[in-house]
């Protein structure tokens, strides 16, 4: 099961995620500041999946922590793509947790950076 796969799937099923980021979700790896001329999706992960919620001595689901940033050059873009994240990862049923909202002078960057949590059942028990 690779997660980063699957929440990259989650936000890809979305056209209004797909449209505005156009291929820009990396995981782990984040852009250069001079290469933010369109938003960014970085997902990364923050704990390995913990194995959770056990029966007859089997765990069933994996408990996830990732963080979402987004990056671009605009406020209103920033935001309302965070809330897009925000709304699809609710229906995949990550709760969001903390997070930071910044913007970088040097640089103009906005960067909306949210923590989500969530379990995965298991794929090879099926």
């Amino acid at each position: 099961m690779d997660v980063l796969e699957i929440i990259y799937d989650v936000l890809m099923a979305d056209p209004s995620i797909k449209e505005t980021v156009d291929g820009r979700i990396k995981f782990y790896e984040f852009p250069e500041t001079g290469d933010v001329t369109a938003p960014f999706i970085i997902i990364d992960p923050l704990d390995v999946p913990l194995p959770k919620d056990f029966a007859d001595n089997t765990w069933l689901t994996y408990e996830c922590l990732f963080q979402i940033d987004v990056w671009s050059k605009k406020s209103t873009t920033t935001r309302e793509l965070s809330r897009q994240i925000r709304d699809a990862m609710w229906k995949f049923g990550f709760s969001q947790g903390s997070g930071v909202d910044e913007w970088d002078k040097s640089t103009g960057i906005f960067r909306d950076a949210r923590r989500y949590r969530g379990k995965l059942y298991r794929d090879d028990l099926l």
